[in-house]
């Protein structure tokens, strides 16, 4: 690989990294994106997985072009979640045992752990897999025909970005919620496992969701978690997808608007706001089952946006009601929504140290033991 060719891989880095992995962790917290280092190896395991794909090879680390190790180590990478990899050119069968790989990632920032995070990857043929290559959703610049006083008209396909509550307040988190917060466990958090995290945290994880409007009912897709709400807009209180963990909804229209309110949550270690997401800023807030959500859905004028509006409750852990407002632009209606695919060892990865088991190897989940 060219100096160039480095310096070009380096420099992207960065950005890869804090834009595609916030939605399950802050990969600053755990790895030094201020650094990256070169490893050329074999592929030992490849799984296409969420919330992070993750690779074993062994080989050996290069900096500034110069050899670390004298003979290849097993390294494991951390890389984005599977959509994300598909959108690259990823997929299950890309990168097979006995592959020759080149692999630029950002180290751990614990010493000597060989943990690293990367999404660029050079295969041996000279392919690069990198996200400046990646498929990305085509904005819709114009619409036609489009009634804006029909709710219908907000059926599509929109994308949501890494972004804070138009109205940049924290939470206004009570004495239980501030005690939350002050004593957060990334070790104890719902991320180490495949529970969803709640809404309104859903919306600000940066992926995809699908609305559809019908005459009687409206039905929300949410591509992280792959989760699906659909609600009667008679009144009718249904329970949510996900065996009730997103509590029991009724829906209504209200003009152009859909208007959702639901109630019933079961207590959730991150069911106001996770720690990788604005709400939570740095630490799980707790919910009760005392919280309760109103979400209003609505078309921007020119039809192409979506208005998420949302009133976010909850006696026990907020001191008042949470108030905020977000625009998502619609994108072409034949993107792909790639499936999420979340499993149990990928998503123990928030809060992986050097004393941690090593990554399972193969389908059927035998533990490595080199």
């Amino acid at each position: 690989m060219s100096e160039r060719t480095r310096f070009v891989l380096a420099a992207t880095l960065c950005t890869v990294l804090t834009s595609t992995a916030l939605a399950h962790h802050a990969v600053t917290t755990h790895f030094d994106t201020s650094k990256s280092i070169e490893i050329r190896g074999t592929v030992v395991d490849f799984k296409l997985r969420s919330p992070h794909a993750s690779m074993v090879i062994d080989g050996i680390s290069y900096v500034d072009g110069i050899a670390q190790e004298s003979e290849p180590q097993r390294w494991e990478i951390e890389s984005q979640a599977a959509a994300g990899l598909r959108a690259m050119g990823i997929e299950r069968d890309t990168f097979r045992s006995g592959d020759r790989i080149t692999v630029i990632a950002a180290p751990n920032r614990q010493p000597g752990f060989r943990f690293v995070n990367s999404s660029n990857f050079t295969d041996a043929s000279g392919r690069q897999y990198a996200m400046a290559s990646a498929r990305r959703p085509e904005l819709v610049s114009a619409t036609r025909n489009l009634d804006a006083s029909d709710p219908a008209a907000m059926n599509g396909i929109y994308q949501i970005g890494v972004q804070r509550p138009q109205n940049h307040e924290p939470l206004p988190l009570s004495e239980a919620g501030q005690a939350a917060r002050d004593s957060y466990d990334p070790r104890e958090s719902p991320a180490n496992t495949c529970e969803p995290m709640s809404f309104p945290d859903m919306f600000y994880a940066p992926y995809l969701f699908r609305i559809s409007v019908a005459s009687n009912a409206i039905t929300i897709y949410n591509q992280p978690w792959e989760v699906d709400r659909t609600v009667p807009l008679d009144g009718t209180a249904v329970s949510s997808s996900h065996e009730g963990l997103f509590g029991t909804i009724t829906g209504r229209r209200d003009g152009a608007a859909v208007v959702l309110q639901s109630t019933g949550f079961p207590a959730s270690g991150w069911g106001i706001g996770s720690a990788v997401q604005p709400l939570g800023r740095g630490a799980d807030i707790p919910s009760s089952d005392q919280k309760t959500l109103t979400e209003r859905f609505s078309l921007s004028e020119d039809g192409l946006s979506l208005v998420y509006e949302y009133t976010l409750t909850d006696p026990v852990y907020l001191s008042r009601p949470y108030q905020a407002r977000m625009t998502f632009p619609r994108v072409a209606d034949n993107t792909e929504i790639f499936p999420y695919e979340c499993e149990e060892e990928s998503a123990s990865m928030f809060s992986r140290n050097s004393q941690d088991q090593s990554l399972q190897i193969g389908n059927q989940g035998q533990a490595d033991q080199q």
